[in-house]
């Protein structure tokens, strides 16, 4: 299982092991990692836009980061997944904290308010860190900035 975090700085735990900064292989990589675990299933097309590359920059990236995730590993038998010309992370594979505090704030916005308390108090936990924290780029603001509100109206909520 890949845990990876968004919350506070990039970060994937696997097998004992921890990624963070440059163990990705550069920035690209880790942009590219961050990108589909925030947004999902995404084209090369899309993630070249967002970061500015060019698409065969993108997939020279996504070799990197497969082989930073997993050494040695087929790209067939890869937790980086491409279909065509579109890319995702095996949903099987992967637990994402993003993923996590969304699935928590949905649990409480259905229930009554006096049940909704404890897991809006486990999302504020999640999210205790800025998303993307050392991430300076326009798309990474732009999630931060959504998730910020998020967090606000789920610590009003509770």
């Amino acid at each position: 299982m890949f845990d990876i975090q968004l919350f506070g700085p990039v970060e994937v735990r696997t097998r004992g092991v921890v990624l963070a900064g440059t163990d990705f292989g550069g920035d690209q990589p880790r942009h590219l990692l961050a990108l589909l675990a925030l947004r999902g299933e995404m084209s090369t097309s899309e993630l070249a836009g967002m970061l500015g590359e060019k698409k065969n920059s993108v997939e020279s990236d996504m070799s990197v980061l497969r082989d930073r995730l997993e050494p040695g590993a087929a790209p067939r038998d890869s937790v980086v997944r491409r279909e065509g010309s579109r890319w995702s992370l095996d949903p099987d594979r992967v637990r994402v904290d993003v993923a996590r505090f969304d699935e928590l704030v949905a649990a409480a916005a259905s229930r009554p308010a006096d049940r909704a308390v404890k897991p809006l108090t486990a999302a504020s936990y999640v999210a205790a860190r800025p998303l993307l924290e050392d991430e300076n780029q326009p798309w990474a603001t732009e999630a931060r900035a959504e998730y910020r509100a998020k967090l606000a109206t789920t610590r009003l909520a509770a």
